[in-house]
């Protein structure tokens, strides 16, 4: 079937998730590709959000339930894809992707400026059950003119409704991923590979990758590689219960509040993640001394690890406190000395301006895991103060960031009590600008699109320790930093003639075999490992690589036997062998 849409041409060809053979993917029907043009201002040309709105019944409900929306471009330029209003889903959607062969860069999507110049606030709402999956993208929430525009990516306006975010990019919203509002309920939020990065100027108090407002428990939560930088405020937070979290092998580098604000978790693995310069505005006096804390329990200072007990959820749920399982491991935690003499410049008795030191686990939280007997099943090892050592410049130029937020913006003031508008320093700012912006001194590409994927920062660290420090053997943090956990090693720096493939030695394999390939030019390079299903399990390479032979181990000690195809892409190049695991 082949379907024809135009923002400006749109063909309806994909690559399917199944193979039918070792070099070829069946095609699925129902799958559209959309090559984007930009719309010129006044033209009444249509944006993404247009097409994919049109392809609705009466009632706002998807025509195509499984539709999948592919984005694909060919050029030396990336276009982005634009939206101008948000798309109004009652269901799920999929828009997946696809890497620029010529470029190296994913699909960029952007707020489009209206002719009254606004913007939308936000990109998908969401108002009926469905899954939401975005894959292979870099998401800007800044319009082309650098005005911050998107608040909430997704914003979620009924129960069970999931969203999958898989490998992507996610630069200056000036507020979180996902929000579960209202009465929602049973909701669940997978993030997989992605990076939020980069707050906007004056908004250091936003930019989590979910919240969950709603007066509903969220069912499965699960955070697995991904990267914060340079966010204002938490990886989640809701005041409802958890029924399942996973937070494994994250990077958090530098938040402003602390990053877990949901502390009515059920069960939860806290793994294998750093926490570097987080909740680094600390707590002022006022906050700290009687005010309600998690729950409306007056236990503050926040601190990274923060749990309350499930007081009236205990028994809307049917849970006790002994049933909960919270285990906390083999994770690191660092807060620069930088960060700790700005601490010290702001402490300021005389203007009546206190911090809160922020901590790995508040008192509170840490009586629960020391109590064996009301909670057996809290589980706390291997957590170390520890620097990682990330690049000495760029902790210096975050920090300096960060704490230009803290001075100006982020403490009460005579300007009024917590609860009365105007009591935050960044509402004086925002309507009283001070003669800079938070990004000076910094390189300008960090929010910028157009250098903006590979994203500039590199958050490699060089405490060697921490390479093996993971609950599975890995590195700990974010992974994606690690892409060559199975080496790639040069054969030979020869120029090939072409793109080639080798079949992998031995094969059949039990559990390790070598890949061979050949680059002739430098190109952006994929090698990656499926099972039968088309579902993705190994990452062998992904990233640029000069011309020449290379060769790779795989292993596959914590695959199960069976049949596994691997994939080289590089500049147009697509061929995929398989290969026989017998255990």
């Amino acid at each position: 079937m082949k379907t024809v849409l135009r923002i400006t041409t749109f063909l309806g060809v994909m690559l399917a998730l199944m193979w039918l053979s070792g070099n070829a993917f069946a095609q699925v029907p129902d799958t559209v590709v959309l090559y984007a043009n930009p719309p010129s201002l006044g033209t009444g040309a249509p944006t993404i959000e247009q097409v994919i709105n049109a392809d609705t019944l009466q009632g706002g409900f998807p025509a195509h339930p499984n539709r999948v929306w592919v984005l694909q471009q060919n050029s030396s330029v990336d276009t982005p894809y634009y939206y101008s209003d948000p798309l109004a889903l009652k269901g799920g959607i999929t828009i997946i992707g696809k890497l620029n062969p010529i470029t190296g860069k994913p699909p960029i999507i952007q707020p489009w400026i209206r002719l009254d110049n606004t913007a939308p606030s936000n990109f998908i709402t969401v108002n009926d059950t469905g899954t939401v999956t975005l894959k292979n993208l870099y998401i800007s929430g800044q319009r082309y003119d650098s005005v911050q525009a998107t608040g909430q990516l997704i914003i979620i306006n009924a129960s069970d409704v999931t969203i999958n975010v898989d490998h992507v990019v996610i630069d200056n919203l000036s507020g979180g991923i996902a929000s579960y509002n209202g009465t929602t309920k049973e909701g669940n939020f997978f993030a997989h590979n992605v990076e939020m990065r980069n707050s906007s100027d004056q908004y250091w108090r936003a930019g989590d990758i979910f919240w969950a407002n709603s007066t509903g428990t969220m069912d499965s939560v699960i955070i697995q590689n991904c990267t914060l930088f340079l966010q204002g405020r938490n990886i989640f937070g809701g005041l409802w219960p958890f029924r399942y979290l996973l937070l494994d092998h994250n990077t958090i580098f530098f938040t402003s509040d602390a990053p877990m604000l949901a502390t009515h978790l059920i069960n939860a693995t806290i793994t294998n993640n750093i926490f570097y310069g987080a909740d680094a505005h600390g707590l002022d006096s006022a906050s700290v001394v009687g005010a309600p804390g998690p729950g409306n329990d007056a236990h503050l200072p926040y601190s990274i690890i923060m749990l309350d007990s499930l007081k009236g959820y205990a028994s809307a749920y049917g849970i006790t406190e002994q049933q909960r399982n919270i285990v906390v491991k083999n994770n690191v935690y660092c807060w620069p000395q930088q960060l700790y003499s700005y601490w010290n410049t702001i402490n300021d008795t005389a203007k009546g301006w206190y911090i809160a030191i922020p901590s790995w686990m508040n008192s509170f939280t840490a009586n629960m895991f020391n109590d064996h007997t009301n909670w057996p099943e809290l589980q706390e090892a291997n957590n170390d103060s520890l620097d990682p050592g990330f690049d000495a410049n760029l902790v210096s130029n975050s920090a300096d960031i960060l704490t230009k937020w803290e001075i100006l913006i982020g403490w009460r003031t005579s300007y009024g009590p917590w609860a009365t508008s105007g009591s935050y320093r960044w509402w004086y700012l925002w309507t009283n600008p001070y003669p800079f912006h938070m990004f000076d001194n910094v390189p300008s590409n960090w929010k910028s699109w157009s250098d903006g994927y590979p994203v500039p920062e590199n958050l490699q660290y060089s405490n060697s320790s921490l390479l093996t420090m993971g609950t599975d053997g890995k590195p700990l943090g974010d992974l994606n930093w690690y892409p060559n956990l199975t080496a790639v090693k040069t054969i030979s720096n020869n120029i090939p003639a072409s793109f080639s493939l080798s079949q992998n030695y031995p094969n059949p394999f039990n559990p390790t075999t070598v890949i061979n390939y050949t680059v002739p030019k430098s190109s952006f390079v994929s090698l990656k490992v499926y099972n039968i299903l088309g579902q993705e399990v190994a990452t062998l390479y992904q990233g640029f690589q000069k011309a020449g032979e290379y060769k790779t181990n795989f292993d596959a000690s914590k695959l199960s036997s069976g049949v596994y195809l691997y994939r080289l892409q590089a500049n147009g190049f697509n061929e995929a062998k398989k290969m026989i695991l017998m255990k």
